[in-house]
Formats: structure tokens, C-alpha cells, sequence
């Protein structure tokens, strides 16, 4: 059967959801979210603590019982990169986007990608971290692109993940 997008991985009440902006082609022929080798992804949120060890990608359905969801800006339409995807079709994402965030109620919500905040909020990001803006009333935070092909140093990445980690341990109340 042919796949015609890669399922979201989700569930009631995570601590976080982590937003992508569409499958690269390796995650669509596997079938995994960050399945690509060079993606960061799995490294940095173990490095983060935000899981108790090194998950592999075909474990991402493993992800909620860490409070961890994932889904994408586009499902659909697989990539080499974002650029290849018009900016228009990941402004239309954004409505879907937002119901799953209204049905599933994450405590935060994560951009991974500083061009997510543009596509979504339709003007450039300010800085990475948590956001003044929300999105359906909870909280935004924004790390660079976990791709191995993202333009800046793995040390800074990791410590933005590590950031977003003591901002949900820090808020377990909200």
C-alpha cells in the first residue's frame, strides 16, 4: 500500500509536541519521523534528557509515554529539504495544525525550525526559546532545525534543547 503521509504521533496531555515542517524522503520511505541518519533529532533529545536514552527512529511511536508528541506543518508531501515545499502550502497547514493542538493539549508546543515561526506567525522570529506568542493558548518554543544539513553548531542546538527540557520540568503546573 502506498503511504500518503506520515502519521502523527500523538496523544492526550504531552508535556510537548514537536512540529516539523514535512517528511524528508528518507522519513517517508521509512516511515519514521527524523529518520534520516544525519538528523540530530533523537541525539539531541536524549543529550536534553528529554528521553532516558538514545531512541532509534523507528521507536518514535514510543515517544508519548516519554510526554513527547510529533507531527508535521505538511504531511503529505515528502522532501530532500523545506525549501522545495511552497511557503503557501505550509501557511495552509497551519489550520490543522491548530486543531490538533485544541484536541490533544499539549502543555508546550515546539517549532523545530526557525522558518516554521514565518511560515505560521507570517513574520520572522525574533530569537529562538520560548515565544510571547502561543498557539491555541499554549506555550511556543523554537529551536533550530535538528537536520544535519541546519546551518548551525550542534553545541547551541543542544543547549536550546536542554532549555526546553527545564522549561517543562520547571512548569509542570500549567
Amino acid at each position: 500500500m502506498e503511504r500518503t503521509e506520515l502519521a502523527d504521533i500523538l496523544a492526550e496531555d504531552l508535556d510537548l509536541l514537536i512540529v516539523g515542517f514535512n517528511p524528508s524522503l528518507v522519513s517517508w520511505d521509512k516511515g519514521h519521523h527524523y529518520a534520516n541518519p544525519v538528523n540530530n533529532f533523537y541525539r539531541l533529545l536524549y543529550q536534553a534528557g528529554l528521553t532516558p536514552r538514545l531512541l532509534k527512529p523507528e521507536e518514535d511511536v514510543h515517544l508519548p509515554q516519554y510526554g513527547i508528541g510529533l507531527t508535521n506543518l505538511v504531511l503529505n508531501i515528502p522532501s530532500a529539504n523545506e525549501t522545495t515545499v511552497p511557503a503557501a502550502i505550509y501557511r495552509a497547514g497551519g489550520v490543522a495544525l491548530e486543531a490538533k493542538i485544541v484536541r490533544y493539549r499539549p502543555r508546550y508546543v515546539c517549532f523545530n525550525g526557525l522558518k516554521l515561526y514565518s511560515y505560521y506567525f507570517k513574520r520572522k522570529l525574533p530569537n529562538f526559546g520560548l515565544q510571547t506568542e502561543t498557539i491555541a493558548e499554549r506555550p511556543l518554543f523554537v529551536t533550530p532545525s535538528s537536520s544535519g544539513a541546519a546551518n548551525m553548531y550542534f553545541t547551541l542546538r543542544q543547549q536550546l534543547y536542554r532549555d526546553l527540557k527545564e522549561l517543562i520540568n520547571c512548569r509542570r503546573d500549567f
